[in-house]
Formats: C-alpha cells, sequence, structure tokens
C-alpha cells in the first residue's frame, strides 16, 4: 500500500486530545463528612497524584479513529504488481556438432547451462527440442558419425531471432565454423541476446571431383581432399574395369561403372556420381574492346586447368553477343546487359554464364583469401544490385565478390571484379586455376565435402541489433479513501454507544 499524501500522517497526532482529556478529566466524587471527620481542615488535593486512566478500551478506540481518519486523509493506494515476463532461456547447437569429436571442447559449457534451466534445441528449421534422455545418449556417443546435413545457418539466424524476439530471451549458439553452412549473404546484424559460438572442427573429406576417359581401358580422376585450412586436387589414373581407389588419407572408394558415369561409394556408405568425360569442354569468351585486357589471364587460367587435369577444354573467343548453343560456359566480359536469349539457354540447356561488367568501379582495399599463404589483392570492384545470390567467394572485409544464382537448370555467376592488375592481382596469382576448377567441373555433392573453416570476423556478423524490449504494464491501482472512512464512521458509532452506556452506568 502506498500514500499519495503521507504529510497528511502528521494529523495522527491529534491523538493527544483524547489522551489528554482522559488524564485532566478526573471524576468527583460526592463528600460526606461523618464523625470527627468534620472538623478536620478541608486540605488542598494533588491533582497529579491521583491520575489514573479510566475507561481504557475506550480510550483506544478513541485513538484509533483519529489515527484512521489521518491515514485516510493521507489518500491511500493499494498497487497490484503484474508479474514481470520471465526471459527465455534455450541453448542451440548445429547438427554437425551433435555427432562430432568437436562436441567434448563444448560438452562442460552446455552442462552447466543445463543445470542453470536453459533448454537445448536443434540448430535447423524446426528448432526442436532434445529431450534429456537423448542428449545424455549423444554425450557419450565415442566416434564421429557422417552428417550430410546442408543447412544454411545464415539464414536460419533470422528466424532464431524471430522465435526470441524478447530482450530477457537469453540464447546460446554453438555451430562449427565450416564454410559449407554458410551460404549467401551474411546478416547485417545480430540480435544482442544471442552468444554466438563457433567450434572448430578437425573433419576431413576426399572425393572424385571428375573423371575423364583416356583411353578405351584408362580413367583419369581427379580426387578432392579438404580440410579446415584448404582444398586440393590430384590425379591418379586407373583403369577402367577398376573397382576400387585408395586415398592418401588411407581411405577406400569402391567404384561402380554406370554407362557414361562412375558411381563413388564413400566408407560411410554414402553414394555420389560423377559424369564420364569423353568430349572436349566448350567454353566461349564473349568480350568488348574496354575488356580486351582480361582475356590472357582468364584464357591461361583455362589452359592450366586442362594441362594439369588432362581434362579437354576448347576456348573460343569472340566478340559476338550469342554463342553456338554446343557451348557449355560463357564468360560475359561486357557491359550491357546479358541478352534474354542466352538467359534461356542458361534456364533451358544448362548453359552455365558468367557474368563479368565494368560498371562503375569504385577502388578498395582488400584481399582475398585462398589457399595460398598470401591473400590475393583486390584493388577495384563494380557495382552490384541488391544481393539475392549465393555468395562463393567474399573479401576478408565482407564484400561480395563472387555470387551464384541458380536459374532453371543452369546458374549464372556474377563477378565483380577482374583478373588484370588494374582490378586485382588474380590474373597473376596461381591460386586461379584451382579457384575456376570446381566452377567449370562441379561436383553434384560439393558442399558436403568441403571441409574448409571460415575466420570468425568473416562468420559472425559484425554490427548488434538490440532485441525487443517487453513493457510492462502498469500496477493497477485501488483507492482506499472510502474504505477508510467508512472504517472511521463505525468506529466512531461504537464509540458513542460505549460512552453512552457509560453515561448511564
Amino acid at each position: 500500500m502506498n500514500l499519495l499524501s503521507p504529510y497528511w500522517l502528521f494529523a495522527a497526532l491529534a491523538v493527544l486530545v483524547p489522551i489528554a482529556i482522559h488524564l485532566w478529566n478526573k471524576r468527583q466524587g460526592k463528600t460526606v463528612k461523618v464523625g470527627s471527620l468534620r472538623w478536620l481542615q478541608p486540605a488542598a488535593s494533588k491533582q497529579w497524584s491521583s491520575i489514573k486512566l479510566n475507561n481504557v478500551w475506550l480510550l483506544l478506540l478513541r485513538c484509533l479513529i483519529f489515527i484512521v481518519l489521518a491515514v485516510a486523509l493521507a489518500q491511500p493506494v493499494w498497487e497490484e504488481h503484474p508479474q514481470e515476463p520471465q526471459g527465455q532461456k534455450a541453448v542451440y547447437m548445429g547438427e554437425e556438432l551433435l555427432y562430432s569429436s568437436a562436441l567434448e571442447k563444448i560438452k562442460p559449457t552446455i552442462e552447466s547451462l543445463l543445470q542453470r534451466g536453459y533448454s537445448l534445441h536443434r540448430y535447423n528449421s524446426n528448432f526442436e527440442q532434445i529431450p534429456q534422455e537423448n542428449w545424455q545418449h549423444i554425450s557419450n556417443r565415442t566416434s564421429d558419425s557422417t552428417v550430410t546435413d546442408s543447412t544454411n545457418y545464415w539464414n536460419l539466424l533470422a528466424a532464431l531471432a524471430q522465435r526470441h524476439q524478447q530482450e530477457e530471451d537469453s540464447l546460446w549458439l554453438f555451430t562449427s565454423d565450416q564454410q559449407r553452412y554458410f551460404r549467401g549473404t551474411k546478416p547485417a546484424s545480430i540480435p544482442t541476446n544471442i552468444h554466438w559460438i563457433p567450434v572448430a572442427t578437425e573433419a576431413a573429406s576426399a572425393w572424385v571431383q571428375t573423371a575423364t576417359q583416356l583411353s578405351s581401358d584408362s580413367l583419369l580422376l581427379i580426387i578432392g581432399q579438404s580440410n579446415r585450412e584448404s582444398t586440393t586436387f590430384s590425379q591418379q589414373r586407373i583403369a577402367s574395369s577398376a573397382q576400387s581407389i585408395n586415398l592418401p588419407n588411407n581411405q577406400k572408394l569402391q567404384l561402380r561403372r554406370r554407362q557414361d558415369s562412375l558411381q563413388i561409394i564413400h566408407p560411410g556408405q554414402s553414394i555420389n556420381q560423377v559424369p564420364i568425360q569423353q568430349k572436349p569442354l566448350q567454353v566461349a569468351i564473349l568480350y568488348e574492346e574496354a575488356q580486351e585486357a582480361e582475356l590472357p589471364y582468364l584464357q591461361a587460367a583455362i589452359s592450366a586447368i586442362s594441362n594439369y587435369t588432362g581434362l579437354p577444354i576448347n576456348i573460343n573467343t569472340a566478340v559476338a553477343q550469342q554463342p553456338d548453343t554446343a557451348v557449355q560456359w560463357v564468360f560475359w566480359l561486357r557491359n550491357e546487359a546479358v541478352p534474354t536469349q542466352l538467359l534461356q539457354q542458361v534456364a533451358q540447356q544448362g548453359l552455365q554464364l558468367w557474368v563479368q561488367s565494368a560498371n562503375r568501379p569504385s577502388a578498395i582495399k582488400t584481399s582475398l583469401t585462398t589457399t595460398a599463404d598470401t591473400p590475393v589483392p583486390i584493388h577495384q570492384l563494380s557495382a552490384t544490385t541488391a544481393r539475392q545470390s549465393n555468395m562463393l567467394w567474399a573479401t576478408t572485409n565482407g564484400e561480395e565478390l563472387l555470387s551464384v544464382q541458380p536459374i532453371g537448370r543452369g546458374n549464372v555467376y556474377r563477378f565483380r571484379s577482374g583478373f588484370s592488375p588494374a582490378w586485382s592481382g588474380l590474373g597473376q596469382s596461381a591460386q586461379l586455376p584451382e579457384l575456376l576448377f570446381p566452377l567449370l567441373f562441379p561436383q553434384p555433392n560439393k558442399t558436403a565435402y568441403d571441409m574448409r573453416a571460415l575466420d570468425e570476423r568473416q562468420l559472425k556478423p559484425a554490427t548488434h541489433a538490440v532485441a525487443t524490449t517487453v513493457s510492462t504494464p502498469d500496477a493497477a491501482k485501488q483507492h482506499l479513501l472510502p474504505w477508510y472512512v467508512l472504517a472511521a464512521f463505525v468506529l466512531f458509532l461504537m464509540e458513542r454507544i460505549i460512552a453512552s452506556r457509560r453515561v448511564k452506568v
């Protein structure tokens, strides 16, 4: 209970009035002189020596009336405060961590959070909760399991923030730092109530990237290997009838020939299939005079891929705007818009289109991190439209360099820089063929084998967004003045009744 005018409590000092009246109001009895006492001289009575409280309960009742009236004047109010909203506490974990030895690094932290009342969830599109008994089974696992989940963690971040909008919510997010779980455009910000912990994983993978028919009884395989530092490729010649191959990391892959394709069975029983290249890859470079300086570097990189891998590639350069229908790859090095007919070939025939324009270039001082020890410098970036595609290459400061947009059966790659020295150091870098190779000869399950790690600065949004603060409703107030006045009136009636009875007595 609160008082709106507490200074009126001083009025309670009025209780001194009935107390004083009771102290001074000494009831005088009738004096009857008997015997020899009537001859005695009367003496002055000492008032203070005979003060006694009479009718104590009546005195208390009168004092209580003054106190109740004083409280009523102070305007008492009863406030009923609503219960403050309780924030949710939850831990979210990437699927890959639940079945990896990296779980041991964060298991004590997870256990501590669970003991503090946090709930455990999977970090996927459903955000389903992991029961305690399931967690005990998962946390006691002694061997790794292969996880083929390809969830995009950047896309899930917005849904997670929408699920927990209150500032009072406390979320811990644990994911691996593998690049394959982060595609497209990085979110601009992360809510302040989400604590994101990237966990380093030491997984490695090996796969068959391409198979080329060298002769009737010989195949050339390009073997890809990936770990958290880099992705590399190597050659291996095998007989056409070979049923298995041994990889450098002591893995053994089973092979099955299926007419014009090769089926590969991995130790975890996962299966992928690659086409057997029997005809040269047809590449067309359509350029304009302003970008003619790009040709030597692009041609040299594609020729290096062909020479190293043994994969035949035919390169045709032209100023014309429309390539031959047999072309499988087109590099569009022109500032004008891509013709509609060319985009139709992408959607209907599966054409792969590389768009590289020099539209409104702006100077920038950044670099592209590759498998080499020295990053490749980037000097200029062209203007870009709103990003709606998946980012493949990014600069060290998070700028989009190369993105891909699926259209029908094919893809459109958009490159914002160039290969000549005026644009970047890519043309003079030995890493350019390695960067272009998986684009020219893609692996259908490429995201499942990419084990490279992202730097935390590239993985997590740089800025933080404040979560929504849920306003607490105002306290419900009930004025008690009428009730105190009523109580004072009832007490007054009781006092009058008791006082009248005392007079009659």
